[in-house]
């Protein structure tokens, strides 16, 4: 059960790839120029307007870290799709035998 039947007991190694160089260099040095002068501009640009507003600007917004749920209920007078929806709904698992489970 635990066994690829494809392959031996070696591994498998009748369908390995061939080696071919790729025509473009990889694994090359790569310098570092230290942060984009349109970050460090953004960053002081930033930083004068919250020294200028007296207020320091918070992101992410701590309040907006967890999303707000929204509790739908099932018998509130509903919009003419939604119940179109539900009735379409209905009739497939009716014509299908089979219930669909919504979470």
């Amino acid at each position: 059960m635990r066994s690829d039947p494809i392959c031996s007991s070696a591994g498998c190694t009748q369908y390995n790839h061939k080696k071919k160089k790729l025509g473009y260099d990889i694994n090359y040095f790569v310098p570092n120029f230290g942060e984009d002068k349109d970050i460090t501009d953004s960053k002081a640009s930033l930083a004068k307007v919250e020294k200028e507003m007296g207020y320091k600007f918070d992101f992410p917004n701590k309040k907006w870290k967890k999303p707000k749920e929204v509790g739908y209920t099932k018998t509130a007078p509903f919009d003419e799709d939604v119940v179109d929806t539900m009735k379409n709904l209905a009739d497939a698992e009716k014509q299908l035998d089979h219930t669909w489970k919504i979470e």
